[in-house]
């Protein structure tokens, strides 16, 4: 049995405090709701351009995210 672990909890949080969704972070990285899904439960891993993004984007350093 597989265990439903977060695999980004900075992210998760930070998301939640500006009220972000999985469609936000997909127009912020021009990527679809399934890709940003996939991303965040770990099933395909984030570019280095994508992190770059996103840790712009909430003003937090590279090494936030992991």
């Amino acid at each position: 049995m597989e265990e439903n672990v977060l695999k980004y909890p900075g992210l998760v949080s930070e998301m939640a405090r500006k009220g972000d969704t999985y469609s936000d972070l997909g127009k912020l990285l021009i990527l679809s709701d399934s890709s940003i899904s996939r991303r965040m439960s770990g099933d395909i891993e984030w570019s280095i351009g994508e992190i770059e993004q996103i840790c712009k984007h909430y003003r937090k350093r590279l090494l936030w995210i992991i």
